[in-house]
Parts: C-alpha cells; structure tokens; sequence
C-alpha cells in the first residue's frame, strides 16, 4: 500500500508539473475527460491513470480509509503532501499522523459545538461508505479530532459538507 500511495502522489505531481502554470488540476483534461482517467503512465507493466490506483487497487484491495488523507490531488482541499514518503514499515504511524493532520485542520474539517454540527471535507461525503456506516464516520471524524466521544451523542451531531477548494495547492515567491 505505501508503495501505491507514493506512486499515486509521484504521478499526480507529475501529471501537475507537466501542464504548468495551471490553476487547477482539474484543468486538465477536456470536455470529455478528467486528468484521474487520462493514462499517462505506466505502473505495474501497465499503462494506466490515477482513478486505477485509486479505486481499482488501492480501495478494493485495503480496507483503510486513512487512505483518503494520505493520496494527494494538488488541491487546497485534499490532504497536504506529507514530508517523507510512506513506508510499509511505518505506514499505520503516518497513516494516522496523515489523518490527524487533515482533520485537525480548520479550514478543511471543524466541529461546532454551538450548532452541533461537524462540517467536514466533501471527502466524507464522496466516499463515506469507506468509513462505515454515519455514526461510525462521525465517531471516527470525532476520535481524529482529539473530541472525548463519551462526552458526545453522536446520533444527534449533524453533518455538512464543506464546499471542496480546487484551486491549485503550489506556492509561488514573489
């Protein structure tokens, strides 16, 4: 798996490098296509694109959905490229220090205690069934979060989707 992963984000940044200066990834591509389907690499002795990785090895073959904090799409709102890469003998370490990070994070996922109400990353909400069934990903949205579950009625906590921020995550000197 931290094999994959590394390949995931090599190839995104990549992919990102080879059509710059872009605003955002999802400029790639046309009006009939998107750059996770376009095969522009080969893995596995296998041409392939980033959505295989993805969902078709990464997503059938593991049952982590820690995944989704550690695969990059050079996007303000997707996970922050980590500092090293993923390695199998510290993958569930930086798996959950990648988790931690990205939940931790208030301009992406924020509870608000007045409102009861998680508003969280539209990640949630594009693969949700990953992390179970709603209590289970509220719970563990919650335990990321640093939040006392015994404290909590989790059945009564609303969720909202933030909106996803596409914008190109590079940094530019002025």
């Amino acid at each position: 798996m931290a094999f994959l992963i590394n390949a995931y984000n090599a190839f995104t940044i990549k992919l990102i490098i080879e059509h710059y200066p872009i605003k955002s990834i999802k400029d790639i591509g046309g009006i009939f296509s998107n750059p996770w389907k376009k095969r522009f690499f080969t893995l596995l002795n296998k041409k392939m694109h980033l959505d295989e990785i993805e969902h078709e090895i990464i997503r059938k073959r593991y049952n982590e959905p820690r995944i989704h904090f550690a695969l990059v799409c050079a996007s303000i709102g997707c996970p922050k490229l980590q500092k090293a890469p993923f390695s199998a003998s510290k993958l569930k370490e930086q798996l959950e220090s990648a988790a931690q990070d990205f939940l931790t994070d208030s301009s992406r996922n924020r509870y608000n205690k007045k409102e009861n109400k998680l508003e969280v990353s539209s990640i949630f909400k594009w693969y949700g069934e990953d992390f179970g069934t709603q209590k289970e990903m509220k719970k563990f949205i919650l335990s990321k979060m640093g939040k006392d579950l015994d404290q909590m009625n989790t059945d009564k906590i609303k969720i909202e989707y933030l909106d996803y921020d596409w914008a190109l995550n590079d940094s530019k000197k002025e």
